[in-house]
């Protein structure tokens, strides 16, 4: 049988707690309508049906043209000092907490606010994984093994790695994409599904720099916004759970149990963010991989049941842990998983268009 857990609530702690839990960052497979216009054009909102946004298409050695390859991920303090300012970070970002144009002037302040206020708490929490996040260090390992993948595909790239969050940031690995005279640019956020507060962040973050650079503007870019429909990316996950479960001593008596961040109602409601649809989508797909059985959706929820219970008076807790206990690892450098981005990076490069030609497209859309 298989559980999820997907909170949607619209609450500004609840999405702060589900964000900056360094458990949840640490172990993500990085680990989903915006009504402005991105680069590629107006990001649809979509249901479960929707297809990878890459062109098919294989790309020769005989093709003239210096690729660059950027993975963007949100970043993470490397040691227990680098955590106040981290969260600030994270929080200034107006796709992660979005307050409503009035009062944008405070989008810093309450990100410091805020930051003060959880590092404390926080810091305990990456004291207890080693001091700080490793996802600077895995994602520069997947960086290394992406360009070994595409050597073997007879495609030399420059791999570079951009953090929303933390360093090295993604204006530093666009600046080095210009000084290494990059002719054609394929930025591959890892995060299989799309989000306004990741990859729409990503986005917002390439155009603004790229809008203000006579150079990066000409560059011709493709972006790859969601890939958790890959197959390969599904193999690798469900190949991965199957190994776990049969380390069980009764892996068909196993209760399967996914674990995603949430994100506040309002972005799927009022925004268009496809996140939710695509996580379920995803979990479908990679429970008809294996034949796990139907998606259940657990309730009440743990903090809601805590809730309950202080409501009721209940002063003191015991938790009673189940028998066995097992956890799917992320994927990491999993040679499937690697091999599979490699795929998608040669089916994106067809697709490739520079910010100004976009721009024109969407002026000469916007005049008919």
């Amino acid at each position: 049988m298989v559980a999820v857990s997907l909170s949607g609530r619209s609450k500004l702690w609840v999405l702060i707690k589900r964000i900056y839990n360094p458990s949840v960052i640490s172990s993500s497979y990085s680990n989903t309508q915006y009504h402005s216009r991105l680069i590629g054009g107006l990001i649809q909102k979509r249901n479960l049906n929707f297809q990878a946004n890459s062109t098919m298409g294989i790309c020769t050695s005989s093709e003239k043209f210096k690729l660059g390859v950027l993975l963007v991920n949100i970043g993470g303090p490397e040691n227990l000092n680098d955590v106040q300012p981290f969260l600030c970070n994270l929080f200034a970002d107006p796709d992660v907490i979005r307050l409503p144009k009035l009062f944008k002037f405070l989008q810093r302040p309450l990100a410091k606010l805020i930051s003060i206020l959880l590092a404390p708490k926080t810091k305990q929490r990456y004291a207890a994984i080693g001091g700080g996040s490793p996802l600077r260090r895995i994602t520069d390992e997947q960086a290394d093994a992406l360009r070994t993948a595409l050597e073997a595909k007879n495609l030399h790239a420059n791999v570079y790695v951009g953090m929303r969050c933390w360093y090295p940031f993604m204006e530093e690995a666009i600046q080095q994409i210009k000084w290494d005279r990059i002719t054609k640019l394929v930025l591959l956020p890892l995060f299989p599904q799309f989000s306004i507060s990741t990859t729409g962040s990503s986005i917002r973050v390439l155009q603004r720099i790229f809008m203000d650079d006579a150079y990066l503007l000409r560059l011709p870019v493709s972006i790859i916004r969601f890939w958790y429909r890959r197959q390969g990316y599904i193999r690798s996950i469900a190949d991965s759970i199957v190994t776990q479960l049969s380390k069980f001593e009764k892996p068909e008596e196993v209760l399967i149990f996914f674990s995603a961040h949430g994100v506040p109602v309002s972005y799927d409601e009022n925004a268009g963010d496809p996140y939710k649809d695509q996580i379920e989508g995803c979990i479908y797909l990679i429970t008809r991989e294996h034949r796990v059985g139907p998606v259940q959706w657990l309730k009440p929820y743990t903090n809601e049941v805590l809730v309950e219970l202080g409501r009721k008076g209940v002063k003191s807790l015991l938790a009673v842990p189940i028998r066995e206990l097992g956890r799917v690892p992320a994927l990491g450098c999993t040679s499937s998983f690697i091999t599979d981005l490699a795929d998608a990076v040669v089916e994106a490069l067809p697709s490739a268009k520079s910010l100004s030609i976009l721009r024109e497209t969407a002026k000469e859309s916007d005049c008919r």
